[in-house]
């Protein structure tokens, strides 16, 4: 059976004619700042805000160490709905012991306001009694069903999917010995080396799929040369894995793990040292996970990117826009070590969607902020970049208000040595010094053309300084994706993103000393360098399956999600799906063509009652069925 072809304009169409969605109008963008509300130092959902997620949970946070005992009062919290009457939870606190946190036993219905009240019951661990809390948030009037098709749209309007070349099965091996390419898939897309004159020592981390750029978009072919890839400076592979779908940022984590982004599952996956699956990480509240960037904080918490598309009366913004919009916003979440939402901030309660800067805010479908990076500032608060409103803006990690705006229709700092600004830009990084490096795509630059900038920032006088800048000779043009990155010996290493070249080291003065350039039509969203040398020989994986697998599921007995693998040996479509004792379908998790290998699909069976299920996998002519339990 042939692969799904998902046509961006075909998908459009779907949606347009399927969906009859409540709309909205610009009241929306002005909420209360979350401080305004006496002894409460930090709210979600914002007091007031619209589009809330029908799956969102509750967090408060008074900035007081509580005591943990006031988990177990079940009339701590009254939530209400204006449609669902009164709504039952748990009550958690979070591992700082100051976050609190309401999970709702169901969702809230579509366009329904929420009322929220905490009686004066809870104390810190000291027993000093805090303010109660009351607030309102109204929720999206979405469907599930519109949104999850909405959700499918803001996915895939990154790069529309072409049809699939060069894709079948593979003969993969693990765990060769570094013999020579010999030993190497012809089908991983090794790059060339360029230029090589006494790079820094490290090893460079890929991941590769196959596309087309033009100025107005791309597109992704899937295809066999998709691969996560690590190479040393000599191009000798370290370790090279075949995936199904593409993937995003590969790179090295504080605490020594690997995280790449699988689109085949939209979540962020962690390998250990010797490359095996430890964990995954996708966004909560109900939010698919957005590819772009993963940071795990100091505290051992994460922080991520979430899609949150609504439909908007654009007609109300602006002449001629759609009464029916898809307006692509976005949240940002902090997930604590149970992966509870602990922070989130919302692009709907903050931006306009005209403060993009280039989009045509009278399209049917509208991506007005576009994140692509975070970092952590000195201070522990958030940088967050926004390709389409060509903004890097901080926000307070406590309160979640907005600290400052650099870049776009609401710059705050005067630009120094720097007549351009940025354009477009991508991956923001503090270095250690305290400035600030980014890529600047240089989209609406005249003409365009992509750099590396060090920027030394001046919060107080709002000033940013352009104290260092790489352009390649001659200049070379990126239109999505891109990567700075400093090296531990003063070199920068550039990844090119969606040009022809892959990566670029240079020293402080702009002098080469390595380049790299990958196959014609393969990109990779990042080019990182690190020091990793782990291994001392060849590892390519995964080896390709014997046999059809269906395994138990982990954990069994779940609350609320759990985790299903299974092994195919062949290029095919998949089916997994749940059913209950009557043998009715509960959720679909996959139903797609993929390569032969081993996969792990997350279920969240957030809305589902306790009881017995079961799952079944149908590959070609292969069926297995196992049971799981869900306990509440």
């Amino acid at each position: 059976m042939p692969r799904e072809v998902f046509h961006f304009m075909r998908t459009s169409s779907l949606f347009i004619a399927c969906l009859v969605i409540s709309v909205c109008s610009l009241s929306f963008i002005s909420i209360t700042p979350v401080h305004a509300m006496p002894g409460v130092q930090y709210l979600s959902p914002s007091p007031g805000s619209k589009f809330v997620s029908h799956q969102s949970n509750i967090i408060i946070r008074w900035g007081h160490t509580l005591d943990q005992s006031i988990t177990s009062d079940p009339s701590l919290f009254s939530i209400q709905g204006t449609m669902s009457g009164n709504i039952g939870g748990r009550t958690v606190l979070s591992d700082d012991e100051k976050t609190l946190l309401f999970l709702p036993e169901k969702n809230f219905l579509p366009g329904e306001t929420i009322s929220v009240s905490v009686r004066n019951g809870i104390h810190t661990l000291s027993g000093e009694y805090l303010d109660p809390v009351q607030f309102d948030f109204t929720v999206s009037p979405l469907s599930m069903l519109e949104k999850e098709t909405l959700d499918e749209t803001a996915h895939k309007l990154y790069f529309p999917q072409g049809q699939p070349v060069n894709v079948g099965q593979h003969n993969t091996v693990s765990s060769l010995g570094k013999t020579g390419n010999d030993t190497i898939p012809p089908s991983s897309p090794l790059p060339v080396i360029k230029v090589s004159d006494q790079p820094a020592p490290g090893d460079i981390f890929l991941s590769t799929w196959k596309g087309m750029f033009t100025f107005t978009g791309g597109a992704y072919f899937p295809s066999d040369n998709q691969y996560l890839m690590i190479i040393d400076n000599t191009n000798q592979p370290i370790f090279l894995r075949q995936t199904a779908e593409r993937t995003f940022d590969f790179r090295v984590l504080p605490n020594g793990t690997l995280v790449y982004f699988d689109e085949s599952i939209s979540s962020n996956v962690i390998l250990d040292q010797n490359y095996t699956v430890i964990d995954n990480y996708t966004c909560g509240n109900g939010y698919k996970t957005d590819p772009h960037d993963f940071l795990l904080l100091p505290n051992g918490h994460v922080l991520l990117l979430g899609l949150d598309p609504q439909t908007v009366d654009m007609s109300t913004i602006v002449n001629g826009g759609n009464p029916k919009a898809t307006v692509i916003g976005f949240v940002v979440q902090e997930l604590d070590h149970a992966k509870n939402v602990v922070f989130q901030w919302r692009s709907f309660d903050h931006f306009k969607i005209t403060d993009a800067t280039h989009e045509d805010l009278t399209a049917a479908t509208i991506d007005y902020g576009h994140p692509n990076a975070l970092a952590i500032d000195a201070d522990s608060n958030i940088i967050l970049s926004d390709q389409h409103m060509d903004e890097i803006t901080k926000i307070d990690r406590t309160t979640g208000d907005i600290i400052w705006r650099w870049g776009g229709k609401n710059n705050q700092f005067t630009f120094i040595n720097d007549t351009l600004g940025f354009s477009h830009q991508h991956s923001i990084n503090l270095i250690d010094n305290g400035d600030f490096t980014l890529f600047d795509n240089g989209n609406f630059h005249t003409p365009s053309f992509s750099r590396a900038i060090e920027y030394k920032l001046d919060e107080q006088a709002k000033t940013a300084t352009l104290v260092w800048q790489y352009r390649h000779t001659p200049d070379v043009f990126t239109v999505a994706m891109g990567s700075v990155e400093r090296l531990p010996n003063g070199n920068t290493f550039i990844g090119w993103g969606a040009a022809g070249l892959a990566a670029t080291e240079v020293r402080p003065d702009g002098s080469t000393a390595y380049e790299i350039q990958l196959p014609d039509s393969i990109f990779s969203y990042r080019a990182l360098k690190y020091q990793w040398n782990n291994a001392t020989s060849v590892s390519i994986s995964p080896q390709v399956p014997a046999t059809y697998s269906l395994y138990q599921n982990y954990p069994n007995p779940f609350n609320p999600s759990t985790n299903i693998e299974f092994s195919i040996p062949n290029f095919q479509f998949v089916s997994l799906k749940v059913y209950d004792l009557l043998g009715k379908e509960i959720a679909s998790l996959m139903n797609k063509t993929m390569l032969p290998g081993t996969y792990t699909v997350q279920w969240n069976a957030g809305n589902v009652a306790s009881g017995v299920y079961f799952y079944r996998l149908i590959a070609g002519s292969y069926s297995m069925t196992r049971k799981l339990l869900l306990l509440r």
